[in-house]
């Protein structure tokens, strides 16, 4: 609802001027300085909205009293108008706040965590504190409003009596005064030091000895003092009846800077309309009318607005309000109930500054479906860096590099030995560091690409106060070392990479020594043959003919070696890709479980915090008992 000036105003035709301008002695009802209907004291006017037909029925005050010359009031309420109730029934309030308390530590450790701002939702928690450990036998109600609306005159009119001074001086109420049950004085003094409120006017009535009444400054005094005053004590009261009049119900101050904060936040408050006395009984229904769609829009999304009564403070016409500081009578159950009302418009406060509503499910700040695409995109080219192929392409080398010494005979432990120390093993056939270098081999940047982007479009559309949160959570460095730690974790989570072996191996080996022992002897054989020329067997081959003999055992034994050797490659290298396969899986797996758990690791804590928040405020609905 927009607030701003008009000369539409429903009431303005009707106000009468002349009562008020021969005035009663009373500075609360007064006229406002600006002189006209709408105007308020700070200069910031008001646009009326047009009324409703069909509006509820006007709350009004008994018949007023007839004058001395026995005529009522020109604009004097009817007596036949019906009555609205004077307050919206009672929640179930919970006499232990213990769980709605917890509720709000709960939030406030969350929103902490996303970075918001929980100075008003810790404060509220010290408020809770420091009021619970205080009398919680008599419940604190506050009159509030602006200038010359009658609150001091509606508390004078409550207590039958002067209990705070009304007169033609503005302001007129510079501090607050209570007026408190007698019986219970020495038992609220403590709770009157915490509320700062030193002049205190005692009452013995039996029917409000678990109620006291604070007649606070004018919320819209020219006094900055009186305002700061009321914003202090607003938060330390239980309940709170809004003073309002037809002049001012739509003061820009009232709304903007009190109702629309402070109307979700209270669990008992009642609106007052006074001076109903000087409108006729269509133009105040119009009136209250418009007040009472004014709150609803003031409350937003918040609980039911609360009721509207007209009352007539100067004439004595205050039975609504009587009646609704009657029903305050459970003085505890009214402090906790405002304790209560705090906390649940707290963290709702806090949780749709995080992004998420109470009414309905919380969300993922990312969607699943993107959030797993980049997440495969990333691995993919995080893979493409570690290499898999090649890495088990040294698998099987390094398991052939392992057989060599076992099968390969008397020349495999030479050879073996040769392939170690010229490094060439080391190049060609060692998985393990072949992995570990996968950082030289190309740059992370796509990886960490492939996530940001994922990011960019719930980051714009986020609230403001989480932005950061969820800014910081891809901030490209800091991604980019938990990603290299990570698949540095991965890489290395199984432990060194250790070559199979087999028992087949020496076997092998046992054949290739019996073949190259042959070898060798015939080599020799036939150099004796060569130089001293002794005569020599021959054997006859198959297609060959007769064959030397030496040549002949050279021949065989070079051909069972080469059987042997390749017996070994073959078994060594099934073996070896068995054990690549199986590194390469589980690398493949570790590392994709790496950057699906370290990804959005920070966005996660996001989440989880934003759903913590989400819970609190959901559940202090019924912890608190707000619904």
């Amino acid at each position: 609802m927009t607030f701003a000036r008009s000369d539409t105003d429903p009431a303005a035709d009707t106000v009468d001027r002349d009562a008020a301008a021969a005035g009663d002695g009373d500075d609360d009802e007064a006229r406002s300085p600006a002189g006209e209907v709408g105007a308020s004291d700070t200069g910031r006017a008001i646009e009326p909205v047009p009324a409703e037909t069909g509006s509820p029925p006007v709350a009004v005050a008994p018949d007023p009293l007839p004058s001395e010359d026995g005529e009522r009031p020109p604009n004097a309420v009817r007596p036949d108008a019906p009555s609205a109730p004077a307050s919206a029934p009672a929640r179930a309030i919970p006499l232990r706040p213990g769980p709605c308390l917890a509720r709000l530590d709960d939030g406030i450790a969350a929103a902490a965590a996303l970075g918001l701002a929980v100075d008003d939702a810790e404060a509220t928690r010290t408020e809770a504190d420091n009021r619970l450990g205080l009398s919680s036998d008599v419940c604190v109600v506050a009159l509030i409003g602006g200038t010359g609306v009658g609150k001091s005159t509606l508390l004078n009119a409550l207590a039958g009596t002067e209990v705070s001074a009304a007169s033609a001086r503005r302001p007129t109420t510079g501090q607050p005064v209570a007026w408190v049950p007698g019986a219970s004085r020495d038992e609220m003094e403590p709770l009157l030091e915490w509320l700062g409120v030193d002049a205190v006017v005692e009452h013995g009535d039996p029917r409000l000895a678990s109620v006291a009444i604070l007649d606070l400054p004018d919320l819209d005094s020219v006094a900055r003092s009186h305002r700061e005053r009321v914003e202090s004590l607003l938060p330390r009261v239980d309940a709170v009846i809004w003073v309002s009049d037809p002049e001012k119900y739509r003061d820009a101050v009232l709304h903007e800077d009190f109702l629309r904060r402070w109307l979700p936040r209270l669990d008992r408050q009642l609106v007052v309309l006074n001076k109903a006395d000087r409108l006729g009984p269509d133009d105040l229904e119009s009136v209250r009318a418009h007040f009472e769609r004014s709150l609803k829009s003031d409350m937003l999304d918040g609980p039911a607005s609360p009721a509207v009564v007209a009352v007539a403070a100067v004439k004595g016409e205050i039975d609504a309000v009587r009646d609704w500081v009657n029903a305050q009578v459970d003085a505890k159950r009214v402090v906790v109930g405002r304790i209560s009302a705090s906390v649940v418009d707290g963290l709702e406060q806090l949780a749709r500054q995080a992004g998420v509503n109470p009414d309905t499910q919380a969300q993922p700040i990312l969607d699943p479906r993107d959030r797993q695409r980049s997440i495969d995109d990333a691995t993919a080219e995080v893979l493409r860096l570690v290499d898999l192929p090649t890495a088990t392409r040294q698998a099987v080398a390094a398991t052939r590099a392992a057989a060599r010494p076992r099968g390969a005979g008397p020349l495999g432990k030479l050879t073996g030995w040769l392939y170690r120390t010229s490094g060439r093993q080391a190049k060609v056939a060692d998985p393990e560091i072949f992995l570990e270098g996968w950082m030289d081999r190309g740059s992370i940047a796509p990886a960490l690409d492939a996530l940001r982007s994922a990011v960019d479009e719930p980051l714009r559309t986020a609230p403001t106060a989480i932005r950061p949160a969820i800014a910081a959570s891809v901030d490209g460095q800091r991604l980019a070392m938990r990603l290299r730690r990570a698949v540095d974790n991965a890489i290395t989570a199984p432990g060194p990479l250790v070559a199979p072996t087999s028992r087949v191996w020496p076997l092998l080996g046992v054949l290739q020594t019996i073949a190259t022992t042959a070898v060798a002897i015939a080599v020799a054989w036939l150099v004796l043959v060569i130089v001293l020329r002794p005569p020599v067997d021959v054997v006859t081959v198959p297609l060959a003919g007769r064959v030397p003999a030496p040549f002949a055992l050279l021949v065989v034994g070079l051909i069972a070696a080469f059987i042997v050797a390749r017996a070994l490659a073959i078994h060594a290298g099934w073996l070896g890709r068995r054990w690549a396969d199986s590194v390469a899986a589980g690398v493949r797996t570790s590392i994709e479980r790496a950057v699906a758990d370290e990804a959005f690791a920070p966005l996660d804590r996001v989440d989880t915090a934003r759903r913590s928040l989400w819970l609190a405020a959901r559940g202090a609905r019924d912890a608190c008992a707000r619904r």
